[in-house]
């Protein structure tokens, strides 16, 4: 995180405490959340697939999917309503629809029309190589590709970088195969690994050895945790895992002890709302999400979609989504903007810099930028 650190100060109003949020005001955060440049660090590349992107690959690799025989049964499979549901479509449809190399190029378009909509300038963004690795891709030309995804990004001023999904799914021998052919082939894009996979069966405990093997060799570390396992698998992935920060951690809201823990060692928590109510573990509404207590409580709270295009909603509608239903005031979202910036693995100068930029442009509608 930057010099001065994330911004979580306590919330003025949280879950239920302000009503719902005037047509005026909404129209003047959406107006400011789409001029300042954003930042967004809970996200995943093949989650950003369109639904057409998908659906050609299907056709062109002559793919079949069980109850699959149209486009649109292809979107309706896109609305998942579990987090099981997820799992399968991420993997057996999405990631197995891209058969070669050129396919994977079209991951990168995707990404640059979803920056762009929302004024993303900088994504810290997971990649999981398993099921790539399981359908014949190697291992050094998904890097190269993908290396040559960010470069062409960074020429539009969008700079993207990658966290390796090492995934739990797959177990630890898996996990620590992944990450020794990421320090075989490291590209500069790659900033981490991270822990992600079912939570249910791939303890954040049995995954030390590859998270210490990943700090030693300098890479950052992150784990999903508290998405669909109690908060006692929050305590793990940052007590035992030694994650620098935590994907989802809803569950944490059930144990204080847990809260406090994230805040006092001022570990970021990536909040994904909309997600959350699809996998419905911890929360059903906006109403009863944790991320408003979250911020009450002095957590470091970050916003993001994890996974825009199955979940049905891109940053500027999370955010906006949040203050519609009363959850924060605009200017509580800008200091979660602000989270969103210092939480990110870039160096201190270049959260600074980004952070100025954002700043700048809230006072050029009349806003004063979050301390």
């Amino acid at each position: 995180m930057g010099r001065r650190g994330p911004s979580i100060p306590r919330a003025k109003a949280a879950r239920g405490g302000r009503g719902k949020t005037t047509a005026e005001e909404l129209s003047t955060c959406r107006e400011i959340l789409q001029a300042i440049p954003k930042t967004e660090i809970h996200l995943h590349l093949e989650g950003l697939a369109s639904v057409d992107t998908v659906w050609n690959l299907l056709q062109k690799n002559n793919i079949s999917i069980p109850d699959v025989g149209s486009e649109e049964d292809l979107r309706r499979k896109f609305g998942v309503k579990s987090l099981q549901e997820f799992i399968d479509l991420f993997l057996n449809v999405i990631q197995n629809s891209f058969r070669e190399e050129a396919d994977i190029r079209l991951l990168i378009d995707d990404a640059r029309a979803y920056f762009r909509r929302n004024n993303i300038v900088y994504a810290e963004v997971h990649f999981a190589p398993s099921m790539f690795l399981k359908n014949g891709h190697h291992f050094d030309r998904l890097m190269a590709v993908l290396d040559a995804g960010a470069s062409d990004l960074a020429k539009d001023g969008l700079e993207l970088r990658y966290i390796i999904d090492v995934s739990r799914t797959f177990g630890v021998a898996n996990a620590m195969k992944n990450l020794e052919l990421t320090l075989a082939n490291r590209i500069p894009a790659i900033v981490g690994i991270g822990l992600g996979g079912q939570e249910t069966t791939g303890p954040a405990r049995d995954f030390v050895s590859v998270f210490d093997r990943a700090r030693s060799q300098g890479l950052r570390t992150v784990a999903h945790a508290g998405e669909a396992v109690g908060p006692e698998s929050v305590r793990d992935a940052v007590l035992t895992l030694g994650a620098e920060r935590i994907g989802h951690g809803i569950s944490a809201i059930l144990d204080s002890t847990v809260m406090d823990l994230l805040r006092d060692r001022k570990v970021p928590v990536e909040v994904c709302p909309t997600s959350n109510l699809f996998t419905r573990a911890y929360a059903t509404t906006l109403r009863n999400h944790p991320i408003g207590p979250f911020f009450e409580r002095g957590l470091c709270v970050t916003v993001n979609t994890d996974d825009p295009t199955i979940f049905g909603v891109e940053l500027v509608d999370e955010y906006l989504g949040l203050v519609e239903e009363g959850i924060f005031d605009t200017d509580q979202i800008l200091r979660m903007v602000r989270n969103g910036v210092y939480a990110t693995f870039l160096a201190p100068e270049a959260q600074d810099r980004l952070w100025s930029g954002a700043a700048r442009q809230m006072e050029a509608k009349g806003r004063r930028p979050p301390d």
